[in-house]
């Protein structure tokens, strides 16, 4: 408790010393402004998605030049041409440069580009080379007939939907046009619309473009680093990186391969590999300083249309609101019905002052650089960190909020535990917690006291998205919940409705299968992360909606996309779940505008489905789904609480989101474990194919009696749990344990990793041995305390069952089918154990190995 009060009053006294430092009188003459807060500054009066609206209001009290604290920055804004002129022209050489921003910098090779580098000899250098060989006339003519093609291909586009008189989303068909032209342009390639790469590079370029616009702490308050790191910014932003890194990496690697098929003209990346190897330049240019050029170019687009409101909208309803970024796309898309007419816009002249017009919207550049950097986005903070301020008894500071990184803060806390015990009590903020490590405390909790610890916290993104609780995941502990449990133990995920979805299981394994015997015929190397998140994702859509989307499909790329964003909403850090007072962070970061924006996608999508379901043409097919059943309850209203569509929707959301994420993680730890060990493998291969023989396939019965390849996934289990730390539990009342007074709305986390090696309860926990399993009657089902990866009591996952038949049925055909091996160059000691964050967490890197057919 001292020590608290020490850190509390040196922390009162820091806040003196700001104060003084900011009304301290300075000799320096600055231009007005709005007065700030110490330390913040300004920060609190800009808006985040709209700066440039708010600045320019307080330029009219201010003036065109108006000083601004950001933070510690200090910060001019310029809002009329004179001071424009000003500061582009007359004093352009003093205001020239560009701040050091971290995530420019670091997307940017240090600088390395021409956009976000310094203004110093390098540059001088490396805009001689763009303005010479990139960007000058003759280059811009160069790649006219690409520009001219792509829009041919645009108008084919907007041709095909007049004659099917439908909608235009113009907002996707734009960002396709200049992404495509770009890509040619720079990359001499041309990434199909609905395939697998131009959705790879999409998400490349929309992740980059938030990274580019992110707010980063360590920018504005030198000293609160940290929270970059906190909030797992730093690590988005290493990954986006990483990722485009390895991208542009591969497009320089196939245009240096001798045997590339040469095109007959050059694109940007050919220009840059000529210019390293002549040398013509003072600095010899690196394939860092390349990859910096590659992060340039914009095209412009011209249109041939006449434009109209879809039917029943009026002009009055299109807005102007925009999404935060380096550029700022519209929020909404825009969709507009076409006639095929030729309009000739006067692009010379401005008609109305406040209206933004085609004609002041044309830019006569074929390539511009947008220099603007926008210091404040809500762009939002992906999840990496929990902020743990640990207290013992004594008030004593255990460790520190930046030493957890979310994907091995199971193993924090099993260290820990080894320290103060399998019951640990923590502090989350201002939030009592209590960490379960060991089985019998396991067994307390989640049977003998269970009734005390079944609630759920409320947590603002599980709250968010389950509808405020209208799930079965997330709700808390009530009569609602009890009576939506009933439904889903009843009519969602009993025997017989697992029984049901069989044939599709084994359809979809099936396929599964076929893909990879194809991957053999072509010699090449098989993703497994990739194909079983695939599997399992298709065999849930089948399942829950009656849908099958197409691997590489616009529908497949927006279903997947969602998920990923719903999965890191999920287990994101909000301020305000740990610290209430500091709420307004989460607002500051974008971190709220990006959950209420994955809620929106995720509900339009979810009533889409329901729609489809509700149409009485809707081709009726041979099972039902389980929106179908859903319905049918609601329909006919045989329990308590009377089903909306937002219950329907929170269920859908837990399977989902559940049943997709954990048994495709659960495969691909199964064959890692299996590839670290080929005893393992081999016996577990045996025992199938001796089985089976010459079938060509393992079916659910088969499965069953394959009691080794069971005791190969419960032993994957124990060791490499999906959900490491079970979803968070919370107290109903004040309660007893081991001695211990336990308050009511304590937080629970049970840590299945640690329990996975208790030492009480598994010899040798730290070996992988399925052997251990078999003659023992330790199961999945949430009976035996030390293997609980489903959970236990009440909270116990009810789609369990489904789960394991995905698992088992797919593992126990990958090991019929084929023989594993790893790819040239590699080891089984090269395999690793690396986590992604998550709800469940996947391995990080994807497991690709060489298949070869068996039978």
């Amino acid at each position: 408790m001292a020590l608290l009060m020490i850190i509390l009053l040196s922390l009162a006294i820091f806040i003196l010393f700001l104060f003084q430092i900011y009304n301290t009188k300075t000799s320096v003459r600055f231009p007005p402004g709005p007065k700030g807060f110490p330390l913040i500054g300004n920060l609190h009066q800009l808006d985040n998605s709209k700066p440039h609206q708010y600045l320019w209001k307080l330029s009219k009290e201010y003036g065109p030049l108006m000083s601004l604290h950001i933070g510690f920055v200090p910060t001019l804004v310029v809002s009329s041409a004179k001071m424009a002129k000003e500061v582009l022209k007359t004093h352009d050489l003093h205001f020239c440069s560009r701040p050091s921003l971290l995530g420019q910098q670091k997307l940017s090779y240090n600088g390395f580009d021409l956009a976000f580098a310094p203004y110093n000899d390098y540059y001088r250098e490396m805009r001689k080379l763009c303005v010479v060989h990139l960007f000058n006339p003759t280059r811009v003519q160069q790649f006219r007939p690409i520009r001219e093609d792509e829009v041919s291909r645009m108008i084919e586009k907007i041709s095909k939907s007049v004659f099917a008189s439908k909608p235009v989303n113009l907002s996707a068909l734009v960002m396709s046009l200049t992404s495509t032209i770009i890509c040619r342009v720079a990359f001499g390639k041309r990434y199909e619309d609905e395939g697998v790469e131009r959705s790879r590079f999409q998400a490349l370029l929309n992740e980059t473009q938030a990274m580019f616009a992110s707010f980063f702490f360590s920018d504005h308050f030198p000293f609160m680093g940290w929270i970059d790191r906190f909030t797992g910014l730093i690590s988005r932003l290493e990954k986006n990186f990483k990722n485009f890194d390895t991208f542009y990496q591969e497009l320089i690697d196939e245009h240096l391969d001798s045997n590339r098929p040469k095109s007959e003209q050059e694109d940007i990346i050919d220009v840059l590999l000529q210019l390293r190897t002549k040398r013509l330049f003072k600095i010899d240019l690196t394939m860092d300083h390349i990859k910096g050029v590659l992060m340039l170019a914009l095209a412009n687009l011209l249109y041939k249309f006449d434009w109209q409101m879809p039917d029943g909208m009026k002009t009055e309803e299109l807005d102007f609101d925009v999404l935060p970024g380096l550029t700022m796309h519209k929020k909404n898309p825009l969709l507009l019905m076409a006639d095929n007419y030729v309009a000739i816009r006067d692009l010379n002249r401005f008609q109305h002052r406040n209206l933004p017009t085609p004609t002041r919207a044309a830019a006569s550049a074929s390539f511009k650089l947008h220099h603007t950097v926008h210091y404040i986005s809500s762009t939002a903070v992906t999840t990496a960190v929990f902020p743990f301020l640990v207290f013992d008894p004594g008030g004593n500071v255990l460790f520190d909020v930046g030493a957890l990184d979310n994907s091995k803060l199971h193993q924090y806390l099993w260290k820990l535990s080894k320290e103060y015990g399998p019951l640990m009590s923590l502090r989350l903020g201002n939030m009592p917690t209590l960490v379960v490590s060991s089985a019998k405390m396991a067994k307390e909790v989640m049977k003998t006291h269970d009734l005390h610890f079944c609630s759920r916290p409320s947590l603002l993104g599980q709250q968010k998205l389950s509808y405020n609780g209208l799930d079965l995941a997330f709700a808390p502990y009530n009569d609602y919940w009890r009576e939506m449990r009933k439904i889903c133990v009843v009519h969602l995920f009993n025997s017989n409705r697992v029984q049901q979805f069989r044939p599709i299981r084994e359809d979809e394994v099936s396929r599964m299968i076929e893909k990879i015997s194809k991957s053999v015929v072509a010699c090449k190397p098989v993703n497994l992360s990739e194909l079983t998140i695939s599997l399992t994702s298709t065999i849930i859509c089948r399942v829950a909606f009656g849908k099958r989307y197409e691997d590489e499909g616009i529908e497949r790329s927006r279903f997947q996309a969602l998920l990923n964003e719903t999965q890191a909403m999920f287990t994101s850090f909000f301020f305000s779940d740990h610290f209430p007072f500091m709420g307004w962070i989460d607002r500051f970061t974008g971190l709220i505008s990006r959950l209420e924006k994955n809620f929106k996608n995720f509900d339009t999508f979810y009533q889409e489905l329901i729609d489809e379901h509700l149409d009485a043409n809707r081709r009726k097919t041979e099972e039902e789904d389980i929106l179908d059943v859903l319905l049918q309850l609601r329909k006919e209203r045989l329990f308590k609480i009377d089903l909306t569509m937002d219950h329907i929707k929170g269920v859908l959301m837990n399977i989902f989101v559940a049943g997709t994420d954990t048994s495709s993680a659960t495969v691909i730890w199964i064959m890692t474990y299996l590839m670290k060990n080929p005893k393992a493998m081999k016996k577990a291969q045996e025992e199938v194919r001796n089985l089976i023989g010459n079938k060509g396939f393992v079916d659910e019965d088969n499965v069953q009696k394959l009691s080794y390849l069971k005791a190969v996934v419960k032993e994957t289990m124990r060791l490499q749990p999906t959900a490491p730390l079970l979803v968070q539990r919370e107290t109903t009342k004040k309660c007893i344990l081991e001695g211990y007074e336990i308050p009511t709305k304590t937080v629970v986390y049970v840590n299945a990793w640690a329990i996975g090696r208790d030492p009480e309860a598994w010899e040798n926990s730290e070996e992988f041995d399925p052997d251990r399993f078999i003659g023992n009657s330790i199961d999945l089902k949430g009976q035996n305390f030390e293997l609980i990866p489903f959970g236990a009591g009440r909270r116990i996952c009810p789609g369990i069952y489904m789960g394991i038949s995905i698992v088992e049925l797919a593992l126990a055909n990958l090991l019929y089918k084929f023989d594993w091996q790893m790819q040239d160059g590699m080891k089984k000691e090269d395999l690793d154990f690396d986590a992604l964050p998550g709800l469940a967490m996947h391995k990080k890197n994807p497991l690709q190995l060489i298949a070869k057919i068996y039978i």
